[in-house]
Parts: structure tokens; sequence; C-alpha cells
């Protein structure tokens, strides 16, 4: 921790935005501890890849492209396309992160979990507090903070009638380990995105019985055509990028956001393919209510499930930064170039839906750039 009790930068979260953007700033001739900090709710290094499940490999978490690798961590031999397909993914990242740390001197502060971000009054800095492992409440003053806390430390779960009246196992997809404990169960997947599509395969390599809710018809990304066509078809990048663009806009107007899967599609890659010919990705439509023993669909269908699974993702976590009054009436931010437009002392790294992983670590590098602009201006 730094040696004083005032340092420039604070950066929140040591995901891989927040390493990227830590780099970033060292890159830049900034020093971790004196110029600049990074805190983190994660007991170690790895983020929340350390919570995932104990079946994902690296070559999975690859392929779906949910995985890359930071800025400058292949120039260290930690390229995550060099380590074995097969190794756990909670395992190996935080391997990764950890040496990567290390190699850049970003003195990472791993168990400080940041509750509440003040502005002084009539001052130019803002109030951090945050809790270390043993408890206890720190303050810092700093000039600039860089929000990179994601969403995984804040599920959402939607509300249905009867929800608390179902007898079976409801859990969400954030905090499931394993998924052998379904082995043979009926289990309702709910949610229309990749990490639903996840869920769903895992189940069924696990040997379980799946049912699929989604409120509309899955957004699977079909094959460009490579036929003579009257006009030229959009691929699947500029259909992505074009959806990007309007929520980009959203955001900067402080809208409500739309779902992750409305704007970047599921990839119909080989595995997706054949599991849609077996049926397994077909959904069974919109959950109108649950019932004791199961559940019903809208068109009036009910099913007898023992467990559902809500694959449904989570929200931004920002009530650390509730006091600075950020959002705007309708409970979004407006945010234009990662900074808010409310307070210019605040970025956020990987706020909305849509956003690839690559185009966040490219985010994080400009918004360290911008970060010592700003303390030099």
């Amino acid at each position: 921790m730094p040696a004083s009790r005032s340092i420039d930068i604070t950066v929140i979260g040591a995901g891989a935005a927040g390493l990227t953007a830590a780099y970033s700033l060292r890159a830049l001739g900034l020093e971790a501890l004196r110029d600049f900090v990074v805190l983190d709710a994660q007991p170690q290094p790895g983020s929340t890849w350390q919570h995932a499940w104990n079946s994902l490999t690296i070559g999975r978490a690859l392929q779906f492209g949910e995985l890359i690798d930071l800025a400058g961590q292949a120039d260290l031999g930690l390229g995550f396309r060099d380590l074995d397909p097969a190794r756990r993914v909670h395992e190996a990242v935080g391997s990764a992160w950890r040496r990567y740390e290390d190699a850049y001197g970003l003195f990472v502060a791993h168990g400080m979990r940041v509750h509440q971000v003040r502005s002084k009054p009539r001052r130019d800095d803002l109030r951090v507090f945050y809790q270390g492992p043993v408890g206890g409440e720190i303050e810092m003053s700093t000039r600039i903070v860089i929000n990179a806390t994601g969403s995984w430390s804040n599920p959402f779960v939607p509300w249905y009638p009867g929800q608390l009246e179902y007898r079976g196992t409801q859990l969400h997809a954030y905090r499931i380990d394993h998924f052998g404990q379904f082995r043979g169960q009926r289990v309702l997947v709910v949610g229309g995105g990749r990490g639903a599509v996840s869920v769903l395969l895992e189940l069924e390599r696990r040997g379980a019985h799946t049912l699929w809710s989604t409120r509309r018809e899955p957004d699977f990304h079909e094959r460009p055509s490579f036929g003579i066509l009257p006009s030229r078809t959009l691929t699947v990048r500029e259909l992505t990028d074009a959806n990007l663009s309007k929520v980009r806009r959203m955001i900067e107007r402080g809208k409500r956001m739309p779902s992750d899967v409305s704007v970047r599609g599921i990839p119909l890659t080989r595995e997706i393919f054949d599991a849609r010919r077996r049926g397994t990705l077909n959904s069974a439509g919109p959950l109108e209510r649950l019932l004791p023993g199961g559940v019903r669909f809208v068109d009036g269908a009910e099913v007898e499930v023992d467990a559902i699974i809500w694959a449904t993702g989570g929200r931004e976590s920002l009530r650390h930064l509730a006091p600075l009054g950020l959002r705007d009436a309708g409970g979004t931010p407006k945010i234009a170039g990662g900074w808010s437009r409310r307070d210019d002392r605040i970025a956020f790294l990987g706020y909305g839906p849509g956003m690839d992983p690559a185009d966040v670590l490219d985010e994080a590098l400009v918004i360290g750039e911008d970060a010592i602009d700003r303390l030099e201006s």
C-alpha cells in the first residue's frame, strides 16, 4: 500500500481491464504505490476467473473469446495460447496474472474491498474508503478513480410469480463451481446470452436433461453468405460494431442499457451448430411463472424441473460510487469516452453491454493515457 494516504490515481478492480490500465500507467512512467495504486477485492490474482467452473479449460475459454492476453502478457512468455488447452482456467489465470503483476511491478493490493468513494467539499480530490482482509476502514485521498469492477459480484436474477414457492434448486450461473451435481436431473436454464449457451453445453456433457427459456428467439450469428448478391451483406463483426455504436450513444445519454446478447449475439461455432441440430439449443420460449415443482411457459405448457439455473448475467458493481451521485434519473450514469460526464475524475472501464474483451483492453490503455493528461491539466 502507499506510504502516504494520498495518491494521484486509484484503480478499483484487478481483472483484465484494471490490470491493463495499471500496465498503461507503468508504461507511461508512473510508479505503483507512489503515483497510483490498484485495489482489488479478490484475495489473490486471477480476479473472478479464480471462481470459474471447475470444468472450464483454457481451450474452451479461448474458443468462446472471453479469455485473451493482457497487453505485454505474451512478451513474458505467459500467453494463454501457449498453455496446455486442457488446463483449468481457475488455476491458470491466477498463476499467469500473478507473474504479470510481479514482472511489471504493479503491486496490486489484493483483499482490499472499496465500499465508498466520496467527494471532498471544496476540494479537488476524492476520498476512497476501503477495508482490508482483517477489517477496519482505511481512508485514502486520490485525484482520479478508474473503476474496473465488472458485474460478477452483482448477479442479476429476474423476478417471476411463484419464485418463492418453487421447491427445487435455484442457482445463478456465477455461483456454480461444478456441474456434476446436476447429473441425471431436469434442469431449466434461463437466459438468452453466451453464458446460457455455455451452461447448457456443460450440463449436456454432465448428463443432465436440459430445457432452455429465453424471452425471444436466441440471436445466433448466421454464417455470412459468400454468394453473388445484389448488395453486400454485412459481416458479423460489422453488425456488432454497428450495435455497439448505438450502445455508446445510449451510454453517453444515460439511457437504460439493452442486454449483452442483443448487441454481441451468439457466435455460430461448430460446437454450437451441432448443439442446435441436436435440439440442445432450441428455446422453449419465455416463462410465465414458477410452480412448486416446475415452471409454466407463456404458451401455457407446464414442465417439471429439478433445478433452475439463472444465466442472466449481472449488473455493474457501482454501489461504492453512489455517494458521488453519478446516476441520472433513469438509474444509469452518463459516460463519454469512458469518463463520467458528471464528474470528470471518474473513469469507467468495460461499462455497458456488448463490449468485446479485446475492445475493453484497448479502452483501458487509452484511459491510462487520459488519466495522466488529466493530472497534468
